[in-house]
């Protein structure tokens, strides 16, 4: 398996024909590495560049190496990592040891990407993966040890994936595309457009033609307006000094990046800051927004709901779960883009070419932390600390307006059916206001997984697990048509009609419009909503 088979016929293997076995994963971190000795392997490696630079020679062919690129090694191939002069001497990498099974083995169809640069579309999240394989190594139980071998595995075929040829050899379009994609992890070092060429094979001459063709604009314009959007975002979120946040761009002389920043944004950076009304596209957390006061321009129609209609009123709607409209996002013109960290890389990349983003965690905050979260990031903690105090206040008053009319032996499940699937849900959503808020009982299993894990959404099951999760009384939601379709047949089933609550009657229907979101205005709408449903008993 080398590199120096012929491919003119080549078809490459089915990726389900590989199957990868990882050895070792190691980050060397040594600041005065100088150069490694001559070092021979049985296996594969993959090297990746998290900082710095330097060089490595692979059968005695030399790349200059820097932060964001990667090498696959072949068994056999002589490796030397080497740093050259003291401004390389914080190169970091991280390697990772591992052998290639062939389900189907056909030396007519070898790896095509060995002992070379590699394609990685996203640097930062294959480092990541690679960071938290070898902070989670040697897992001890069996499940954890699944989870360990399925990260590896999507990853090694992610890169499969990315970088097997099917054709002997790429278009020269397809190599400055590739240039244009290490840019934009890249904008803020010292590229040359000599330098972009070389990384595509051809000609400086003919790099330009193709990358204006590609882009509309020159290397250096396109480079420059990756940092000014950039620097916009910092400008915005964070409170950088102008100098730190040219630096952090890339440009090191910060009259130089006013005199840019004036050029692309056509006003200087202190007045952009100073004087900008943002224009906020939303992906998460329109509700959020709105209880700051701030309406966003646009959002996806499912965050679109009852308690952001009510205060939100014709904010234009983006897309729906299945498709976005980027058009329309770009029509808007928005400043900046307030995200979740769950959304698809590919919607990632989609967004990142239309504005700033800035990303709160999802599932890792409570309502109320999201709302604080955004709040810091645009400037309005105190507005935030404020409805949250309020916040604290009903639910204060609403927990004692209830408590007379609670049975504390009484347990209450909360199930939500969506689509064709029956969710048993956690302490966060429906479970923030019944068992978090009013202090509701929940199943005995339910009680000791929040134990465990609390702020849960919850957990999908099947109709027989149902009975696993018996209570006293049952809340459920319905949302949508085929969730209707869906609980049509779960009330005719043996295994439903048999639960403690459906065979006494305690089971209640709650309003998926207003109970299905998870934000701070529809918490505060679920509290006054609660008491009432409770007091329908």
């Amino acid at each position: 398996m080398t590199s120096s088979v012929s491919n003119r016929n080549y078809q490459p293997a089915p990726f389900h024909s590989y199957f990868f076995r990882l050895l070792d994963i190691v980050s060397v971190e040594d600041n005065n590495i100088l150069q490694t000795p001559s070092v021979v392997s049985l296996s594969y490696r993959l090297i990746v560049i998290s900082s710095g630079s330097g060089c490595l020679y692979i059968n005695d062919n030399r790349y200059d190496v820097t932060i964001g690129s990667g090498y696959a090694i072949a068994p056999d191939a002589k490796l030397v990592i080497a740093s050259i002069g003291e401004a390389e001497k914080d190169m970091h990498y991280m390697c990772m040891t591992f052998d290639i099974i062939e389900a189907q083995p056909n030396s007519n169809r070898p790896l095509q990407f060995l002992n070379r640069e590699i394609i990685m579309d996203s640097f930062d999240r294959t480092l990541g993966v690679m960071r938290k394989l070898m902070a989670i190594k040697n897992p001890e139980s069996e499940e954890d040890q699944l989870h360990y071998y399925f990260r590896f595995q999507k990853l090694m075929h992610a890169l499969l994936k990315q970088n097997t040829a099917v054709s002997e050899t790429i278009t020269s379009m397809q190599a400055v595309e590739r240039t244009v994609s290490f840019l934009n992890d890249h904008y803020n070092q010292e590229i040359s457009t000599q330098q972009l060429a070389e990384r595509a094979g051809i000609g400086v001459k003919q790099y330009n033609v193709l990358f204006k063709k590609m882009t509309g604009v020159t290397p250096h314009d396109y480079i420059s307006a990756l940092r000014i959007r950039k620097a916009k975002e910092l400008l915005i979120v964070s409170r950088q000094s102008l100098a730190e946040i040219a630096e952090q761009v890339g440009y090191r002389d910060s009259y130089y990046f006013n005199r840019r920043f004036k050029q692309i944004a056509g006003v200087p950076p202190r007045v952009y800051v100073n004087t900008r009304q943002y224009k906020i596209m939303s992906m998460s957390y329109v509700c959020t927004l709105l209880a700051l006061g701030i309406k966003p321009i646009g959002a996806p129609a499912y965050h679109l709901g009852y308690y952001a209609q009510r205060l939100g009123g014709n904010i234009t709607s983006i897309g729906d779960k299945s498709t976005l409209y980027y058009d329309k996002m770009n029509a808007l013109k928005p400043d900046l883009i307030i995200s979740c960290d769950t959304l698809e890389h590919e919607i990632q990349q989609q967004l990142e070419r239309i504005a700033p983003i800035a990303t709160i965690p999802w599932m890792g905050l409570h309502a109320t932390e999201h709302l604080q979260a955004i709040g810091d990031l645009l400037g309005m903690r105190k507005q935030a600390q404020s409805w949250v105090d309020g916040y604290e206040l009903q639910r204060e008053v609403a927990y004692r307006r209830i408590k007379p009319y609670i049975n504390t032996n009484e347990t209450v499940g909360l199930i939500l059916i969506e689509g064709k699937e029956i969710f048993v849900l956690g302490d966060r959503n429906v479970g923030e206001v019944m068992y978090r808020s009013f202090g509701l009982q929940p199943p005995p299993l339910v009680q000791n997984l929040l134990v465990e894990h609390p702020n849960q959404y919850g957990r999908r099951v099947t109709v027989e697990q149902l009975r696993q999760y018996e209570a006293d009384r049952l809340f459920i939601i319905v949302y949508g048509a085929e969730a209707a379709l869906t609980y049509q047949q779960l009330q005719k089933n043996p295994v439903w009609r048999q639960l403690a609550a459906v065979r006494q009657g305690k089971v209640q229907n709650m309003d998926p419009e207003k109970w299905i979101f998870y934000d701070v205005l529809s918490l505060s709408g679920q509290l006054d909503e609660g008491i009432n449903l409770y007091f329908e008993q």
